[in-house]
């Protein structure tokens, strides 16, 4: 495989944007952004490649003389993108798309054609904005050795580090990468919901839960969450578990409590765990009304 140079887009969101303003940073030539006909991606699409110099199009109209293709659109796309790209004389030999669930499958209209196929999956959060950085980050990769090679090469040049996942295992890898992530800020946002009710001000609650937020993820991917678990089911206190339960009756944190205290009673190390259990579950039987806090 010869040195990919210049690489092109199809989708131009949080992800797509990221990757293309990175890889541009670090030399490549970004040709094309290739987006869909509506006003609005139209607008996102030129304002990101006034900003790398490249060229804004919509798929009838893209050139695509690029080294790589990158899908990064969303998932429910990919095959339809595939398959509009197959029927097309002029396609880049290697295609890549960005799903965290789905494997290279997605694009076997293209590997039928004889080209080589892959994903390429960076596990990082990419929100509207600058994108982050990726030194250090990791890739998931699967698909042709071609593919493979050349996702790889572009991760090294972003200072990530990449791994092949076996196609089949792609959507409990995006689940995992769920967990890490979009759920992490889930339980962070109903924490900060119960700081704000047990009368923080709003403006200090989040200064207040960044240091003991930083210190545990710290501790937990230095040692493990078993050593780093700590509070009253770590202590055994049912008492104060059960005074925490009757506080939050009514509101949707208390489900989110629940389940994670509950979760950690199976598999971390709590004192009294058989009460600890009794207790989460005569408060799952008893119900409870969900509301909004």
């Amino acid at each position: 495989m010869s040195r990919v140079r210049t690489i092109s887009f199809i989708g131009a969101g949080a992800l797509g944007s990221g990757l293309a303003k990175l890889l541009y940073a670090q030399g490549y030539v970004i040709a094309e952004i290739v987006t869909r006909n509506t006003p609005a991606a139209k607008r996102r699409a030129a304002r990101l490649a006034r900003e790398i110099g490249a060229r804004a199009t919509t798929l009838p109209d893209a050139e695509l003389g690029c080294d790589v293709l990158w899908l990064a659109v969303p998932d429910e796309a990919i095959e339809i993108v595939a398959e509009a790209l197959a029927e097309r004389a002029k396609v880049p030999a290697i295609i890549l798309h960005a799903s965290g669930a789905l494997s290279s499958q997605a694009l076997r209209a293209l590997a039928e054609r004889g080209l080589h196929t892959g994903s390429a999956h960076p596990m990082m959060t990419f929100v509207a904005g600058e994108p982050p950085s990726l030194q250090g980050a990791w890739f998931a990769m699967e698909g042709s050795a071609v593919a493979v090679q050349a996702a790889r090469a572009m991760a090294r040049k972003l200072g990530a580090k990449g791994f092949t996942i076996q196609a089949e295992k792609k959507t409990l890898y995006h689940a995992f990468g769920a967990m890490i992530s979009p759920m992490l800020a889930t339980e962070l946002e109903a924490a900060e919901r119960l700081g704000v009710r047990a009368g923080i001000r709003r403006q200090d609650v989040r200064r207040i839960m960044q240091p003991i937020v930083e210190r545990t993820v710290t501790n937990v991917l230095r040692n493990g969450a078993g050593k780093s678990f700590s509070g009253p089911l770590a202590r055994g206190d049912v008492s104060t578990v059960a005074a925490h339960l009757k506080a939050l009756e009514g509101s949707s944190e208390s489900e989110v409590y629940r389940v994670l205290m509950g979760y950690a009673a199976e598999m971390l190390p709590v004192k009294r765990g058989g009460e600890m259990k009794k207790l989460l579950e005569k408060k799952k039987l008893s119900g409870g009304r969900r509301g909004r806090t």
